[in-house]
């Protein structure tokens, strides 16, 4: 891997904390339409205290509203399961606060009581052997040199959110937006992408929402076949690799926190580690390496405290919810009547403590 700047490693460090733990006050807050009399049901995650961060004083605000604490069990998370059989007639505002004490992740020693076991298998969107295998093959990726296999996704990939919308903040990426951490465009028009080597002007038409073969799904045939994405497809398809490799990869995902005393968080972060036979889960987070070149190296075995660990792996599966496995769980999941809905607002902010 190319040397990185040390200076820079060290500044990117020591804006994180203070004695490598940072603390902040966490606030998810949501605010739901009137349902008219229809039932209305939501599940919201909830963080737990682990080797890496500390959860403390989690108070909830359900602007009375039904609300039961519950554990998701393939991979020991917990959620908020909040509910109203009759409906409301005027907006309602629920909130959960809690204070978060998180550790730079930089060692393999985390997590030991952690069955690797468990993290071996296909998830939905994260299929394992045939193409992979296939990648594997032709590349010469091994389970003994992990390394390689992150820097081939980080190669293989590029940072980007297609879309001709002009009015999203998106439009930048297949539009000439320029990177502020490299200076150059985000995604080139002089190179094509992915393994059907789509050209830039290709990008936006490659997406299929409705089948979640787009950007955001954590699709790793998606991420693989286009090879333009972001957070969730860097990792999905490092999971897809690692696992048809047999070895153990977990799927994270959390908040970013931005530097600063307090403000908005934007939306969500996830990142990766893998297992280590005799040592432990070892770290990575591809997309923030890519998004900034200088960082390669430190994003290979160290995640650093500026984030909130979420929800753990895929495929939740969520006492009441009627809509099978869930793919992603990071926002609200909102039912009317045991349809989805998307009749919510959310809000994510923080505040140094």
């Amino acid at each position: 891997m190319k040397n990185i700047s040390l200076i820079a490693i060290a500044i990117f460090v020591s804006s994180c904390a203070t004695d490598n733990n940072r603390s902040f006050q966490f606030k998810y807050e949501v605010t739901i339409e009137p349902t008219n009399g229809e039932k209305m049901e939501m599940w919201i995650p909830i963080p737990q205290t682990s080797p890496i961060q500390t959860i403390s004083n989690l108070t909830y605000n359900m602007s009375g509203l039904n609300y039961e604490l519950k554990k998701e069990e393939a991979h020991n998370n917990t959620y908020l399961y909040v509910y109203n059989d009759k409906g409301f007639s005027e907006s309602k505002t629920v909130s959960v606060e809690f204070d978060v004490t998180r550790k730079e992740h930089s060692n393999y020693e985390m997590y030991n009581e952690v069955d690797p076991n468990k993290y071996l298998g296909a998830y939905s969107k994260v299929p394992i052997g045939n193409i992979f295998q296939s990648i594997i093959d032709k590349n010469n990726l091994t389970s003994k040199n992990m390394e390689g296999v992150y820097e081939f996704v980080l190669s293989g990939m590029h940072y980007g959110k297609p879309t001709d919308d002009e009015n999203s903040g998106n439009y930048k990426y297949v539009h000439g937006g320029i990177n502020p951490k490299t200076g150059k465009e985000w995604l080139p028009s002089n190179i094509t992408y992915g393994l059907k080597k789509k050209t830039r002007d290709e990008l936006t038409k490659s997406q299929n929402k409705s089948k979640q073969y787009a950007y955001g799904n954590g699709n790793s045939l998606y991420a693989c076949d286009i090879g333009v994405g972001n957070c969730t497809d860097y990792h999905s398809y490092f999971m897809s690799l690692g696992r048809t490799l047999n070895v153990p990869v977990r799927f994270h995902m959390g908040f970013p926190i931005p530097s600063g005393d307090g403000g908005k968080v934007k939306g969500y972060h996830c990142w990766a580690d893998y297992f280590v036979e005799g040592k432990g889960w070892w770290p990575v987070d591809i997309s923030e390496a890519d998004k900034d070149p200088k960082l390669a190296d430190y994003f290979f075995g160290n995640i650093d405290n500026s984030r909130v660990d979420m929800m753990i792996g895929r495929d939740f599966i969520l006492d009441n919810y009627d809509n099978g496995k869930l793919n992603l769980f990071i926002y609200p999941i909102l039912e009317i009547n045991d349809k989805p809905s998307t009749g919510f607002k959310k809000n994510f902010s923080y505040k140094e403590i």
